[in-house]
């Protein structure tokens, strides 16, 4: 299908309401109730009354949502062996997963930036936004605060998600929720082996207070990966730590890695305490940060940490009280080798150290009819915005150091108004101000129709935007890396129809056409003499198709597939790089011996696409990964066992690197086999 004609991708959208419109008149309508929160416990019939929360920052089902919501259980990341937040979020459609061997990063219809951090998206963990104050980051990787095993569900917001979140939430809206005691084991010890020399243990232990007592949860977790030698065939002729060229294309005994985390949380009669600290070290062979290459003085430390508290009370039967407030800190320290003409081979560091307070009371208010009023207040305020430079040892580069601090205040309003037994409209507008004198304006519409409990059609726009974070903003560092203090916010303009309808035979069905511009794009640019700056570049566009299909039969079976179109251009008319012109998923799920033993398959594939790198361009093929996961889940009471193979057939896989990488693709590893097992008490 083209989508390269604005009147074809019209003629498609409203041909795609026109036609599931008609196939919703002509169903029967059957309705049908469930307070169950865990999907695996409801049957295709319920499906679409799935209950979420992250779309409208109050609970509503997944048809009433304003927006093509994808909800991912902790049954999913149990059976697929999901190890990073990226992996499974790269299993949903129109998402594409990649990591440049420090960090995890993710895609989104057609867009992916490579080395951005995921600043398009907003991460959340039970509602409270973790993105932070020097990078905008969202952690998708080993970086996440919390281990994988401890999550409970992942909804994901796919679209503009401003209107009541604010900055960051251009692509989506990802709300991590953690598990409670009550769907946790008294103690839990598992531990992974992997084939590449990753080692991991985790300990979970959980309290469920009997009658108004509290509710207890602690994890605590602990990994680590020996360096291994990597091949990489465009490193071949680089500079390496003594200034000599590398002859092989080999990277030494790196990417070495250790992980530590701690959760500790509590809930008591609406009142919710949680607090966190994770933190990693890690070797990475990809000469990040145009670094020397095959050189093991690449150092990277980064940690966390966190408490976060909720309340939640009905003061009347028709207004709800929520009020949540956290304080986070980050750190970083970088060791980045380079060579000197003049002195040779020196280390330079960056440290970084963001602290700051974010707090937020909304009223959620049913009083009117057929209206679910939501208003709310939130801010964010620095503590610490700390980023400093300066070589080790010697006197390169000029020392830098800049603490740069910002509030940040919101007013939000959302109204879902259900004017018509099978008709809503959800309206929001928010209002951010910020102490440096600016401020961002962030609408969103939606209209949605459920003719019957088998079909719904939505129609939504919005608009989000990114603010500069204080790295893009602030960091300068003579002569190579010049400040932009006078960037102009990222905003994104986005429109979609989404239908969904559910056949016979326990199978749903659905799809999504958008089309989106991003306007001022924030990207680093090479200004001449080897010299980078970030610069506002003018807008993007991008139309797309989305379709699913999934399948969950009384067998046991349970299928998901998906495939997604996109076609992209800059200002100029070329496409996107990283931007694939398809992407393919198919997910099953089947027992093989009653429920004894159970067969995970995942599939990812990517179509064709431009990668640029400096300043060449050059084609990158299809690329497909399939993975196999084997979960025995009755050894002995309490005692389950998986093997997964990731790669299973060995396929050879690139990653597009950053223009600060030595080499313009990242290899990625074969096919690695993983043990994991896990015994609950």
């Amino acid at each position: 299908m083209n989508f390269s004609n604005p009147g074809i991708f019209r003629l498609t959208f409203f041909a795609l309401a026109a036609m599931l419109s008609a196939s919703m008149v002509l169903t029967p309508t059957v309705r049908a109730e469930t307070g169950s929160d865990d999907l695996t416990d409801l049957s295709l019939e319920d499906l679409m009354k799935v209950v979420v929360v992250s779309a409208s920052k109050f609970a509503q089902t997944s048809t009433q949502a304003p927006s093509a919501v994808q909800v991912l259980t902790a049954e999913d990341i149990r059976l697929h062996g999901w190890r990073t937040l990226a992996e499974a979020l790269g299993s949903l459609p129109g998402l594409y997963a990649s990591n440049d061997r420090a960090f995890g990063f993710l895609g989104a219809r057609g867009f992916m930036v490579p080395g951005d951090y995921n600043m398009r998206f907003l991460l959340l963990l039970d509602g409270q936004p973790l993105n932070d104050n020097l990078y905008g980051q969202a952690n998708l990787g080993h970086e996440f605060r919390v281990d994988m095993s401890l999550i409970d569900r992942i909804e994901y917001v796919p679209g503009p998600g401003s209107s009541i979140y604010g900055s960051n939430a251009m692509f989506g809206v990802v709300n991590v929720m953690t598990r409670s005691a009550a769907n946790l084991p008294r103690l839990s010890i598992s531990t992974r082996l992997q084939g590449d020399g990753w080692r991991e243990f985790d300990l979970k232990s959980a309290h469920r207070g009997e009658g108004n007592g509290p509710d207890l949860v602690f994890s605590l977790s602990r990994a680590n990966k020996t360096g291994r030698d990597l091949y990489y065939p465009d490193a071949i002729g680089i500079a390496t730590s003594d200034g000599s060229a590398s002859r092989d294309g080999l990277a030494h005994g790196l990417d070495s890695m250790t992980v530590t985390r701690a959760f500790a949380g509590l809930k008591l009669d609406g009142f919710a305490l949680s607090a966190w600290a994770a933190q990693r070290d890690v070797h990475p062979s990809s000469a990040l940060f145009n670094g020397n290459f095959d050189d093991g003085r690449l150092h990277l430390i980064d940690s966390s940490y966190g408490v976060t508290s909720a309340y939640q009370r009905a003061i009347d039967d028709q207004l709800n009280l929520h009020v949540r407030l956290a304080y986070q800190k980050i750190t970083y320290q970088g060791d980045t080798p380079y060579l000197d003409p003049t002195i040779g081979s020196y280390v330079n560091r960056d440290e970084a150290v963001g602290t700051w307070l974010s707090g937020e009371a909304r009223l959620l208010y049913i009083g009117f009819q057929g209206h679910k009023l939501v208003t709310g207040i939130d801010f964010q305020s620095d503590l610490e915005a700390l980023q400093k430079n300066a070589d080790l040892n010697v006197a390169v580069n000029t020392p830098f150091s800049t603490d740069t601090k910002v509030r940040r205040y919101g007013v939000y309003f959302q109204d879902e108004w259900n004017f018509s037994p099978d008709w809503h409209l959800n309206a929001g507008l928010r209002s951010d101000s910020y102490s440096s004198g600016k401020s961002q304006i962030s609408p969103r519409l939606g209209l949605i129709w459920n003719p019957s409990d088998r079909a719904t059609l939505k129609l939504l726009a919005g608009q989000a935007y990114r603010s500069p974070n204080a790295y893009e903003a602030n960091y300068a560092r003579a002569p190579f890396y010049l400040a932009s203090t006078g960037l102009q916010p990222e905003t994104i303009r986005t429109l979609e129809a989404v239908a969904e309808y559910r056949l016979e035979a326990a199978q749903e069905i659905g799809a999504s056409v958008f089309d989106y511009q991003l306007n001022h794009l924030i990207r680093q640019i090479d200004i001449g003499t080897g010299q980078l700056q970030y610069q506002n570049e003018p807008a993007v566009s991008v139309r797309g198709l989305e379709i699913f299909h999934r399948l969950r039969n009384k067998n046991g079976l349970n299928l998901m597939s998906s495939m997604a179109f996109n076609h992209s251009h800059d200002a100029a008319g070329r496409a996107l790089s990283n931007s694939p012109r398809w992407v393919a998923k198919l997910r099953l799920r089947q027992p093989v011996w009653q429920d004894n033993l159970l067969a995970a398959v995942e599939m990812n594939a990517l179509g064709p696409r431009t990668i640029a790198w400096r300043d060449s361009r050059s084609h990158l093929g299809v690329q497909s990964q399939v993975n196999l996961a084997l979960t025995a889940t009755r050894l002995r009471s309490g005692l389950e066992l998986q093997l997964r193979l990731v790669n299973l057939f060995d396929t050879k896989i690139v990653y597009p690197a950053s223009n600060e990488t030595g080499v313009p693709t990242l290899p990625v590893d074969g096919r690695q086999w993983q043990l994991g097992l896990n015994y609950a008490f």
